[in-house]
C-alpha cells in the first residue's frame, strides 16, 4: 500500500510540475518575459524529463537483461540436471562392472584355493609313494 501511495504521490507531483512548466512555456510563447526563477524551473524540468526518459531506457535494459540471465540460469540447470543424471548412470554402470569384477575375483580365488589343495595333494601323494 505504501508503494502505490508513493507512486501516486509521484504522479501528482509530476503532473503539477509538467502543468506549471506548461503554464511557462506559453508565457514565453505569448513574448512575455520570464524570471530566472521560471527559467531555472524549465531547465531543471528539461533535465527532470532527459533523467526520467534515460532511466526508462536503463530499466527496459535492465529488464532485457534479467530475461537474458533467466533464460540462460534455466538452460544451465538444465544441463546440469542432464549431466548429474548422466554422471548417476555412469556410477550405477561402474557399480555394476566393480561388482562384476569383485565376483570374478571371489570366483579366481576360490579356483586358486582349489589349485594350492589340488597340488598340496598331489605333493602328499609324492610324498607317500
Amino acid at each position: 500500500m505504501t508503494e502505490y501511495a508513493h507512486s501516486v504521490n509521484i504522479d501528482v507531483i509530476g503532473s503539477i510540475l509538467v502543468g506549471y512548466a506548461k503554464k511557462i512555456v506559453d508565457k514565453a510563447l505569448r513574448g512575455e518575459t520570464l524570471s530566472d526563477w521560471e527559467i531555472g524551473f524549465l531547465l531543471m524540468e528539461t533535465t527532470r524529463r532527459i533523467l526520467e526518459i534515460r532511466l526508462n531506457v536503463i530499466e527496459k535494459r535492465i529488464g532485457s537483461l534479467e530475461e537474458i540471465l533467466k533464460t540462460r540460469i534455466e538452460a544451465l540447470e538444465k544441463e546440469l540436471l542432464s549431466t548429474e543424471r548422466r554422471i548417476d548412470s555412469v556410477e550405477k554402470e561402474l557399480s555394476a562392472k566393480i561388482d562384476s569384477l569383485l565376483m570374478r575375483i571371489d570366483l579366481i580365488e576360490k579356483r586358486i584355493v582349489k589349485i594350492e589343495e589340488e597340488l598340496k595333494r598331489r605333493d602328499q601323494e609324492k610324498s607317500h609313494s
